[in-house]
């Protein structure tokens, strides 16, 4: 039986259909991606606590994933162009593979460092590879939907994988040895695809002092995400060992974070469209430091703060697409690009941050400290966001790119495939502005 993966869409009524059982293949390793990429951060917070690691050292080891991340999302493209996606990702994935075994044969915060390093750069790589073919599946009539499913697939896996942390013993080599054999199953899909290999997307530049000069709440929101989510996703289950919690305690305070996301962000993204993205900041902002503060006088031990954990989550997670939305709606149509290679690289510096500042203020006043940081953390975001709101105009409604949910690893392919949906008010409004740009310029004649 042949895998078809990604054939291309054929015309008519059917296309749509068509293209989204096509990319079956592609979706399906994606989601053994995010399985076995999921399960590590659980994983590892649990481990490095029983190897007797420190809370500060355990952040910075997890704090290199995204060192890697940030450095693959670089030099990936420039790989594709010289060797090819397939290639490309199956050297990727075995990397990947690889990386996740050698956690279990030297448990030394040095080794794990440089373990979380490589599997950083190799995961950042599948993502850019796996979305580009994603990109060349899709068409106008199927985008919108296929980014939508891509989007339920990521964040669902994600929230997968940290569950499957149950089904073992995080002292053993078990669990390590499943993570291994998930991210290798991803290969399988890519490889066996009879579609052809799609265009190298190469970088786009980076016009940061034009983007500052645009919205810098954009660029500081973007980094203050990246801060603050990086540490709730990488010391989630370190504040939860530390606080008493079972495995399986653990894997449901994790996920329930995730999940909140997915919830959440369609709610978060249609207000925005309304109101405007600077007042959604600023209230998910307050909300994020009101539940942060919320978390620290719980029992962590009890069902509520499974549904702080689900609101911090959804409401974090949404920063990135308000910031994003936000810069859009105040640059040239031909910036998307740009303006996600800039705000991809702020998000990614406050990544490397965040599992280290993170840790450092939980040695200081205990496993509550997490929610201390994160909390300060947003709050400033939203005075800054309140700050802006009262010094600078908003921009008019009718002048709002649509909202899209796109999580802050998304490389430049989601990004313009998001900025390539056109919802039918948009477009009908664009029309409506250019016969009027005609009549006008037929009277003038």
């Amino acid at each position: 039986m042949r895998l078809s993966t990604l054939p291309h869409p054929a015309p008519g009524s059917g296309g749509t259909t068509r293209t989204i059982l096509g990319s079956r293949g592609l979706l399906l390793a994606v989601l053994f991606v995010m399985l076995g990429n999921g399960m590590m951060n659980p994983l590892l917070g649990i481990r490095a606590g029983l190897e007797g690691f420190s809370t500060t050292a355990t952040g910075t080891v997890l704090a290199f994933y995204y060192v890697g991340f940030l450095a693959g999302a670089w030099i990936t493209r420039r790989l594709v162009v010289d060797v090819g996606h397939i290639r490309v990702y199956a050297a990727l994935a075995s990397l990947a593979s690889t990386s996740t075994l050698i956690y279990i044969l030297n448990a030394s915060p040095a080794v794990w460092s440089l373990a979380r390093l490589i599997n950083g750069f190799a995961m950042s790589g599948l993502f850019i590879v796996g979305e580009s073919w994603l990109n060349e599946a899709a068409t106008n009539r199927t985008r919108g939907r296929l980014l939508a499913i891509y989007m339920v697939v990521l964040m669902g896996g994600l929230a997968a994988g940290q569950m499957l942390i149950v089904l073992g013993d995080p002292s053993g080599i078990a669990l390590f040895i499943a993570a291994s054999i998930l991210v290798s199953m991803a290969v399988i899909p890519i490889t066996l695809s009879t579609s052809p290999a799609p265009r190298p997307v190469l970088p786009g530049k980076l016009p940061i002092a034009q983007v500052w000069h645009a919205a810098p709440l954009g660029i500081f929101a973007s980094f203050s995400q990246g801060v603050g989510v990086a540490a709730l996703l990488t010391l989630g289950a370190v504040f939860g060992a530390r606080s008493g919690m079972s495995v399986d305690r653990i894997a449901l305070f994790t996920s329930a974070a995730v999940v909140g996301s997915v919830v959440l962000q369609p709610a978060i993204g249609v207000l925005s469209d309304r109101m405007g993205r600077r007042k959604l900041i600023l209230g998910t902002g307050f909300v994020c430091a009101g539940a942060c503060l919320w978390m620290v006088n719980a029992d962590p031990l009890g069902w509520l703060a499974l549904t702080i954990s689900f609101l911090v989550g959804g409401v974090a997670l949404s920063m990135y697409p308000l910031a994003l939305s936000h810069i859009n709606d105040r640059v040239p149509p031909g910036s998307a690009v740009g303006v996600s290679t800039v705000l991809s690289l702020a998000a990614g510096i406050g990544s490397i941050i965040g599992p280290i500042a993170g840790a450092q203020v939980m040695d200081a006043v205990g496993p509550a400290g997490l929610y201390w940081f994160v909390g300060v953390l947003f709050l400033v975001t939203a005075m800054f966001s309140l700050f802006r709101i009262f010094t600078r105009e908003g921009v008019p409604a009718d002048r709002r790119r649509p909202f899209a949910i796109i999580p802050a690893r998304a490389g430049t392919v989601i990004v313009q495939m998001a900025r390539r949906m056109r919802q039918p008010g948009e477009r009908a409004a664009r029309s409506s502005r250019a016969d009027r740009d005609r009549g006008r310029a037929d009277r003038n004649e």
